[in-house]
């Protein structure tokens, strides 16, 4: 178990409250591949978090302003994984790490999400997310406004914050689950 916080907390019960965050791009400029626009949460996640779903809604007013036409050329861009839109994604905290080391699409990206993990990405306290965005392809106008959601939950329980992980692994393991600690792991 990678964050025995969360997994005893589902195993005891604890309530969960959800947890939502957005981190905003926007492209003033349609020079592709310029210095990339950085942003992240506007704050460090307060306690250890499960993001369950990341999703992303693209918005360009200058495109088709007033058609009925608009909002399905949005819906195909993102349903074709194609946005034109590069991401690079890090996490900041403990652990420090990539998603990803390479501009890739945003619509490609959030199914690595969906893949990599299928039953939530655990992010530990103190951690946040950091975002690097670049415009791969040329848009059809400007400005270009992204926004990425993060959609978890969090314990709701302040003595089950207060655990160290290798206490929550010991319980864990008086339930009769065997949690390695992955300090101890030869890889």
């Amino acid at each position: 178990m990678y964050a025995p916080k969360i997994a005893y907390g589902m195993i005891v019960g604890v309530p969960r409250v959800p947890f939502v965050n957005e981190i905003p791009i926007q492209f003033s400029s349609s020079a592709v591949n310029a210095s990339p626009i950085v942003q992240s949460f506007q704050n460090n996640i307060s306690q250890d978090t499960l993001i369950e779903r990341v999703s992303f809604g693209i918005s360009q007013p200058n495109t088709f302003p007033g058609s009925p036409f608009q909002s399905t050329y949005f819906n195909q861009l993102k349903q074709s994984g194609q946005t034109g839109i590069g991401i690079q994604m890090q996490v900041f905290g403990g652990p420090k790490y990539a998603i990803n080391d390479t501009y890739t699409d945003l619509g490609q990206l959030l199914d690595v999400f969906a893949m990599t993990w299928p039953n939530g990405w655990p992010l530990a306290k103190q951690s946040n997310v950091s975002v690097s965005a670049v415009l791969l392809q040329t848009p059809v106008s400007v400005p270009v406004d992204v926004t990425l959601t993060f959609l978890g939950w969090q314990n709701l329980d302040k003595a089950l914050d207060d655990l160290s992980a290798d206490e929550c692994r010991n319980r864990l393991k008086a339930f009769g689950i065997e949690v390695p600690n992955l300090g101890d792991v030869n890889l």
